[in-house]
């Protein structure tokens, strides 16, 4: 049995990644009851029972053969269906995922003709009313894939439509900082990567502060995971950008888990090709972890819980430059915990009740970076990030037709970024930049609390859903950006020469509190007026309140449209249609700038030194006009069945950002008011082809490809124009903008050994060609100046390729109940040299540097890692 779960579950994984989203955190399962002549049978009852925990859920047709079994915790299950005077058929221990509505098209025979119970073992492949397309990444995929770290972030890339995002560090652990700019590490159709919206069993997981990613639970409490660049449904609201739903585990009526134990040394890897010293550079990993999931008492009560330990010790690179000092490695090092906790409790009336905890902390010592320089060691710092989250979820089926889910969170994330030098930043643009990086004294406190109920009706061949959530955000801060002080030298001789160019400091009290309470509203309908057509309408309001000074926008409405059809409701082939507005939140970092420096609680100074030597004072403040932030998007996608497991999709989308938020010098000159803004944007046109395989036979597979182009006039909120009077000169490729991305992913099963092969693919990104000082006296920081004669963003990146692999071996230790598997993984098999980071700085005045373009990061030369997962 357990050999036959474990297939089941790997065919799932590899077998329908494309669906599309009903409710972010349950299924449905549609179905039409006919009898042998085609004609509709009425009465007919529909039996579906959970084969983890044995919940059992029915339902009736109507007189047109019809039936909806709606808000299904995702899981395995089994259907039984009958009819007076006709034998039954079952369709045993197939896969409902979150977000997903299987339709079923049912015959039964007369019970003359059928003497026992029809068993039917294949599921349908095709999702036939969804307006939209998702992925969805099973454990079990996950847990066979090579990934680094564990970090179920790497498979959101794996998506189509998903790039990773511009210019960030790759990611070891999912709950460590490397980078000081961390975000969500993704773009959505060529959206910022802050305008992602990341959630947890359907409660919100983003950072207000950043536009990044809260608590992190371990692989193991992974269900699913489900990614969507656009989802229609009115029910998901508060991100203009992709969506990403995770699913924890609950409990079963059989106790079973694992431990495992993942080894990697530098013996075995290459070596990066930044590192420009004679001795191999060292590096440790190691990653333990362990989950237990089974009934505390059978049939009602379960418990599913784990954790994971992940330390890595290795030496980083602190870049050197003729003239200043020579280069070294120096030792950093990360530890890592997670961990998590759920019991579900299912009560005789129908009503589920579930509370979760999960906790998660992520140091890095020493090797934290966020520089578009080269970098010394004093420029880097350490990062600790500590995360909690309480989830209570009840859901209640008052009756078949009518249910509703309440939800409750807590969380708290307590982050710091301590530098390692106390001494004042130093920056020659294309040279070096050593002491106490800008960015890098940083302590907050982000506490939410968040309540939202969402009622669905089935009402005839209508679907509705309405319902609210309101998430009250304290953001206590002391982000002592600037406070230390910068100086700025234009070119290496301008240093020796002591002759800097400006120099930015900001003076006063650096802790700030901000308090914001995002509100969403939504009523939505899935209609289906006849067989394969499929209509969805929706609107969502969101709201959300600012800080006092800021201007709140109340004109949040949003109204959804998408549509399916399904040629006769027997077709290979589905057509989606999907259009809406999506509006999004701002990212607290931004608006903490107006709270900040205001020009009395805190402010900056800007010193010109030539000609002469003046002072000027900047303050911040928002724009009189705040505009929400939002996303209009549209898809047009249609999905052929070739055969009983395979599928082809395409997806074209037109997506635009409006109101993005930017900082702006509007008077272009000092002293300066720099404005928080509302008014870049950002188009997106692209196309997403994929082929996907369950797997059967012992093969599977996943198969997509993304082309687009996006545009925009700035691709973060703090990327000034360089002349803030003439915003149209801004309009170029995005940063985020990548023309061609594939990715690939198998499973390959022969005589107990397994091989799991990644390829990844990506072109070359848009690279700025930048000045080396602020020429044009805006008082911008980080430098927007670009060199003589160039447009922003006028060059690219090389592009990057990938192959991982993960190779193993499955011994059963005992039948059906104990297991081990020994393999190794691979992470960039073929070594290939793929720059992460170049050098956006061009030339110092009228000379260009001869280091222009240059590398200032790799990703990961291949590495390779050993490892033991015990199951039970």
């Amino acid at each position: 049995m357990i050999i036959r779960t474990h297939l089941l579950f790997l065919l799932f994984s590899f077998a329908a990644p494309l669906t599309a989203q009903v409710s972010s955190r349950t299924g449905a399962l549609s179905a039409t009851v006919l009898d042998a002549n085609q004609a509709p049978l009425p009465a007919a009852r529909l039996r579906l029972t959970s084969e983890d925990t044995g919940q059992a859920r029915e339902a009736l047709t109507n007189p047109r053969g019809e039936a909806l079994l709606a808000s299904l915790p995702p899981g395995e299950y089994t259907l039984r269906v009958s009819a007076p005077g006709f034998g039954e058929r079952e369709y045993s221990a197939f896969l409902l995922l979150a977000g997903q509505t299987l339709p079923f098209r049912i015959v039964l025979n007369p019970a003359s003709v059928v003497e026992k119970l029809e068993v039917v073992d294949e599921a349908p492949v095709l999702d036939t009313s969804s307006p939209t397309q998702a992925t969805t990444f099973g454990y079990e995929r996950m847990e066979h894939s090579p990934s680094q770290g564990r970090n179920y972030v790497n498979f959101v890339l794996g998506a189509p439509g998903i790039a990773p995002a511009a210019g960030q560090s790759v990611g070891r652990s999912p709950a460590a900082v490397w980078n000081a700019n961390n975000d969500s590490g993704f773009t959505a159709q060529g959206l910022r990567s802050r305008n992602n919206s990341v959630s947890i069993d359907s409660t919100d997981n983003r950072d207000e502060t950043t536009g990044g990613i809260r608590v992190s639970v371990p692989l193991e409490m992974v269900q699913e995971m489900r990614v969507a660049g656009t989802s229609i449904s009115a029910e998901l609201g508060g991100a203009a950008g992709g969506v990403v739903n995770i699913v924890t585990r609950s409990g079963t009526n059989l106790w079973h888990g694992h431990a495992e134990y993942l080894y990697q040394n530098e013996i075995l890897n290459a070596r990066n090709p930044e590192f420009a010293i004679s001795t191999r550079p060292h590096l440790r990993r190691q990653q333990t972890g362990a989950s237990a999931a089974g009934p505390l008492r059978r049939d009602r009560t379960f418990l599913a819980a784990a954790f994971e330990i992940y330390r890595e010790n290795c030496d980083e690179w602190s870049e050197g430059f003729a003239g200043l000092r020579d280069a070294f490695a120096f030792r950093a090092g990360e530890l890592n915990y997670q961990y998590s906790g759920k019991v579900q409790h299912l009560f005789a009336s129908g009503h589920a009740a579930s509370l979760r905890y999960a906790y998660s902390l992520g140091q890095v010592n020493a090797g934290v970076q966020g520089l578009e320089n080269y970098s010394d060691f004093s420029a880097r710092g350490s990062s600790r990030v500590a995360d909690h989250s309480l989830v209570a979820n009840l859901t209640s089926p008052f009756r078949p037709t009518l249910l509703n889910a309440f939800t409750f969170q807590y969380g708290r994330r307590d982050f710091s970024l301590t530098p390692n030098s106390r001494l004042p930043f130093v920056e020659i643009p294309g040279v070096m930049s050593f002491g106490q990086s800008w960015k890098l004294d940083q302590q907050r406190r982000e506490t939410h609390l968040e309540l939202a109920n969402h009622l669905t009706w089935i009402a005839g061949r209508n679907t509705l859903m309405f319902g609210g959530s309101v998430h009250s955000v304290q953001l206590d801060a002391r982000l002592a950006n600037r406070f230390r002080g910068i100086t700025l030298y234009p070119s290496l001789a301008a240093y020796q020469q002591n002759q800097p160019s400006f120099a930015l400091q900001a003076f006063g009290n650096p802790a700030t509190a901000i308090n914001s309470l995002p509100l969403g509203l939504f009523l939505n309908n899935r209609w289906q007026p006849r067989l394969g057509l499929t209509v969805e309408t929706g609107l969502r309001y969101d709201r959300q309140s600012l800080p006092t000074g800021f201007p709140v926008s109340n004109q949040n409405f949003a109204p959804r449209f998408g549509l399916a059809f399904n040629p006769g409701g027997r077709s290979p082939w589905v057509f989606r249609f999907g259009a809406g507005l999506f509006f999004d939140r701002f990212p607290l970092a931004y608006l903490n700038e107006a709270i900040q420096k205001d020009g009395s609680h805190g402010w900056e100074e800007y010193t010109v030194f030539a000609p002469t030597r003046e002072s000027h004072r900047l303050q911040y403040a928002p724009a009189a006009a705040f505009r929400s932030t939002y996303g209009a998007k549209l898809t047009l996608g249609l999905e052929r069945k070739l055969n009983a497991d395979t599928t082809l999709s395409a997806e074209y989308s037109h997506v635009r950002g409006l109101f993005l938020p930017r900082l702006r010098n509007a008077s272009a000159t000092l002293p300066a008011t720099v404005f928080l803004e509302q008014n870049a944007t950002s188009t997106y046109d692209g196309l997403t082809l994929s082929l996907s395989r369950r797997m059967t036979s012992e093969f599977g597979y996943l198969l997509t490809y993304t082309g687009g182009q996006t545009y925009d006039d700035a691709s973060d909120y703090d990327e000034q124009p360089q002349n803030p009077r003439n915003l149209r000169d801004e309009w170029a490729r995005s940063r985020q903008h990548q023309a061609h991305r594939v990715t690939a992913t198998a499973l390959f099963e022969w005589l107990e050994i397994h091989l799991v092969p990644t390829f990844t693919f990506g072109s070359g990104r848009p690279l700025p060609a930048l000045a080396t000082d602020d020429t044009f006296r805006t008082g911008a920081y980080p430098i927007s100046a670009r060199a003589p004669g160039f447009a922003r963003n006028p060059s690219f990146t090389p592009a990057t390729g990938s192959l991982d692999a993960r190779l193993f071996r499955l011994f059963e230790l005992k039948e059906n109940r104990l297991r081990l598997q020994a393999g190794i993984e691979a992470y960039n098999l073929l070594n290939r040299s793929n720059p992460l980071r170049l050098l956006p700085f061009h030339a110092s005045g009228n000379t260009p540097l001869a280091n222009e373009r240059g590398v200032l990061e790799y990703q990961p030369a291949r590495q390779v890692q050993l490892f033991l997962h015990l199951e039970f």
